[in-house]
């Protein structure tokens, strides 16, 4: 029962680090700054899967795949786009070599903007 309580609010503090992280990239982006991910904690970059388009939307779903990195402390990502899913939210992300990938949404990095 304890371990119930503490893995829910656990969840509720993820989710609201996740939906202030995404709201921030939203705003930032909506001046044309360039989004940085600046990671606080080890964090792993997925591929990207593309989902078949739905007869009823014409948008592609973006899911993760296998992860294709870790990024260290210290390091940085560039946010090229936020992707909201059924069962998370992440960031698309651009790394100085020209990987692409996922960073799922969490309280391993900051958004900051340059």
């Amino acid at each position: 029962m304890w371990s119930q309580a503490v893995t829910g609010r656990v969840c509720n503090h993820l989710t609201v680090v996740s939906l202030l992280a995404l709201a921030v990239a939203s705003l930032v982006g909506c001046d044309n700054r360039e989004t940085i991910l600046m990671i606080e904690k080890p964090t792993e970059i997925h591929s990207i899967t593309q989902t078949s388009v739905t007869p009823e939307s014409s948008s592609v779903s973006l899911q993760p795949g296998h992860v294709i990195a870790t990024l260290k402390a210290g390091e940085t990502a560039q946010a090229v786009g936020v992707y909201h899913g059924q069962d998370y939210d992440g960031f698309k992300v651009k790394l100085a070599d020209g990987t692409e990938g996922l960073i799922m949404a969490g309280d391993t990095f900051k958004v900051v903007s340059r």
